[in-house]
């Protein structure tokens, strides 16, 4: 229990001391990035000053920077410095850039992890279909089992198939991405399982200045052959960071359900200044507990909104603002409703840095009147596959259960390629807040290391250990273990017209 403890303890503390004691020397290394540009800048800002003083009369067209048909086109599209710009493979958890490629001669990497790397710079309008695929297989041995459903080590086989088509338009862009896990022996009950997930995104400009996003994801299946999968990743700064929400979860049942989709709408004012809004919609279902009499399954609905405001004050320092909304549809009546501000600053070349928060207030049977919303996150980006990140969040959560409405997040990691090795390691530990003093509140954490042996770009050898630890909540406490080793093959994507 000591152990167990001090483990939790340790990951909160470790991601807010990267996040706090990492931004000091990321700032320095900034300053030397800034002393090398600061001529250029100065060069660039006198530039500017003469030609707002040379005409008075069109001083206030300057300032909003207003884009006009005879504008030229910029070289990349809209969303380049955006989140939209990337989203995370379902198969390898490495970055997909979302920018359209070139119909040029340009040399195509071999292989999916470096199709990722690699920045993009568009000399044209006429962009590539590109297709994505490949396929791990590996061997698992399971240990460590209490509470979860299973009683015996087991050592079974999990393949991982994954598909993927990139669909530029003239206006924007659509992805859409499938990836399965298949156990044919699975651990939990010495049958076949499996577990889908699929997520089909988009956006597109609807003018010079309005333009819409849209995303739906799903996922079904075996609850063990879920935890056997790849792990579940967000992009922060440009950089997959573990999804602790989704990783930190140990669910005792047979199959579980995830849905969550968003439709939303933005203006460009200027190149500086965007507004957005957003409506969502998020589902989670749990099935009965097959070991438990008279046991049932356990649903979820939630629908929300949210309004941002975004300013770049320079290329490497925004504001922002926000304001958002939340209920559950479903139970007892939970409304809540927050806002905030946040900055977010590009330290460096290498070096992101992001923060922002603000109160959040909600009726009492969401557990806590008055709360907060929060979110920080420190990446460093050292070029290749090289990187550490830091990430601490406070979100409310819909998840059946849990027996909380809010929860602390925390996920550090980080990637170290030596030669043909490539070191890796995730961990996370989420802390939830309870609804009643009946029950408490959930808690879980996970720790992933693994290695992987290049044998060609496109083709390694891995091997990896996971460690999940659950308690409280609707749920039975439990603690599950995998080792695995295994082989992966993702090919460079193919490029078709």
């Amino acid at each position: 229990m000591n152990i167990t403890q001090l483990t939790k303890k340790a990951l909160l503390t470790l991601a807010a001391f990267v996040v706090l004691a990492g931004l000091p020397s990321a700032l320095a290394q900034s300053a030397a990035d800034n002393t090398k540009d600061k001529s250029s800048d100065q060069t660039a800002q006198t530039a500017q000053t003469s030609a707002a003083d040379s005409s008075k009369d069109k001083a206030a067209d300057t300032q909003k920077e207003v884009v006009t048909k005879d504008t030229a086109a910029p070289s990349q599209p809209w969303y380049a410095n955006s989140q939209g710009a990337y989203t995370v493979s379902l198969g390898t958890g490495q970055l997909i850039s979302l920018l359209p490629q070139p119909r040029n001669d340009q040399t195509i990497p071999s292989g999916e992890y470096v199709e990722g790397e690699q920045a993009v710079a568009l000399k044209s309008r006429d962009y590539k279909y590109q297709l994505f695929y490949g396929v791990s297989a590996s061997s698992v041995y399971t240990n460590s089992l209490g509470g979860v459903g299973a009683s015996t080590d087991l050592i079974s086989t999990s393949i991982n198939p994954y598909l993927a088509v990139f669909m530029p338009t003239r206006t924007g862009r659509y992805l859409l991405q499938y990836s399965t896990v298949v156990n044919p022996n699975d651990t939990a009950s010495g049958g076949p399982q499996s577990y889908h997930s699929v997520v089909l995104s988009g956006t597109g400009s609807l003018s010079e200045r309005w333009y819409w996003t849209a995303q739906s994801s799903g996922s079904y299946g075996s609850e063990s052959a879920r935890l056997q999968g790849p792990l579940s990743f967000l992009v922060v700064g440009g950089t997959p960071v573990a999804n602790t929400t989704a990783t930190a979860i140990l669910l005792r049942a047979k199959n579980v359900a995830f849905s969550e989709s968003s439709v939303g709408l933005g203006w460009l004012k200027s190149r500086r200044d965007r507004i957005g809004f957003s409506v969502f919609h998020v589902y989670t279902g749990i099935e009965g507990d097959s070991t438990i009499p008279q046991s049932f399954g356990t649903h979820s609905n939630a629908v929300g909104g949210k309004l941002e405001y975004v300013r770049a004050v320079t290329p490497r320092f925004d504001l922002r603002a926000y304001g958002e909304a939340e209920t559950v549809l479903n139970g007892p009546e939970c409304n809540t409703y927050g806002g905030g501000i946040g900055v977010g600053l590009k330290l460096s070349h290498s070096v992101e840095f992001d923060v922002r928060g603000g109160p959040q207030f909600a009726t009492d049977t969401c557990g806590s009147p008055q709360s907060a919303n929060f979110a920080a996150s420190l990446v460093k980006n050292f070029g290749h596959q090289d990187k550490i990140y830091a990430s601490v969040n406070r979100t409310f959560t819909t998840i059946a259960r849990l027996d909380s409405r809010w929860e602390d997040n925390a996920a550090v990691g980080f990637a170290k390629g030596f030669r043909r090795y490539t070191f890796t390691t995730d961990a996370g530990y989420l802390r939830g807040e309870p609804i009643t003093t009946v029950v408490p509140a959930y808690q879980g954490y996970f720790v992933a290391p693994r290695v992987r042996y290049k044998i060609i770009n496109s083709m390694g050898l891995t091997a990896g250990y996971r460690s999940f630890h659950g308690t409280g909540g609707n749920l039975v406490s439990g603690n599950l273990s995998y080792a695995t080793v295994g082989i992966e093959w993702y090919p460079a994507p193919l490029h078709f017209r």
